[in-house]
């Protein structure tokens, strides 16, 4: 492992975390619910009529929603992470390079498996051609973005 490659966050596996929050999240949501409903309602009234005693099922719920908020305040941290760009990316012979495009390159530009070429169309306006490489030298993948993409469509 290079020095780049610790240096830039895992933008990958930030990714794989967000969506393992997300599925955790609706499974809580689901038991959460799942408590709450009306047949489980009925069956704790049923228990209750037969022996003068029902469990008590909020101590579970509210722990099931602390978990919730607590999982959604690491999400907001993951999400932060991957989307903060380091600011004052300058691209040489672009000085004035629209944001959503310095923060595709900022995103991608520590990167060592990552090319891009800007160039700018007099329709288009600023164009980023991008290549990105495996470890073997493969191309991983491979697009252009730029800052007008329909500009060329009359009305």
């Amino acid at each position: 492992m290079t020095d780049d490659d610790k240096a830039r966050p895992p933008r990958r596996e930030y990714a794989q975390l967000l969506r393992l929050s997300e599925r955790l999240l609706g499974q809580l949501e689901s038991i959460r619910d799942e408590l709450g409903s009306g047949p489980t309602t009925d069956l704790l009234h049923e228990i209750r009529n037969r022996t003068g005693s029902s469990p008590e099922l909020s101590g579970a719920v509210s722990a099931i929603e602390q978990a919730m908020r607590a999982l959604k305040l690491t999400e907001s941290e993951v999400r932060k992470a991957i989307f903060d760009t380091p600011q004052g990316l300058q691209v040489e012979g672009a000085p004035n390079l629209p944001a959503h495009l310095q923060r595709f390159l900022a995103e991608r530009a520590s990167m060592s498996d990552f090319q891009y070429d800007v160039t700018q169309d007099p329709v288009r306006g600023w164009i980023i051609c991008w290549k990105e490489y495996t470890e073997k030298g493969t191309v991983r993948g491979y697009g252009q973005i730029s800052e007008r993409p329909y500009a060329w469509i009359e009305d």
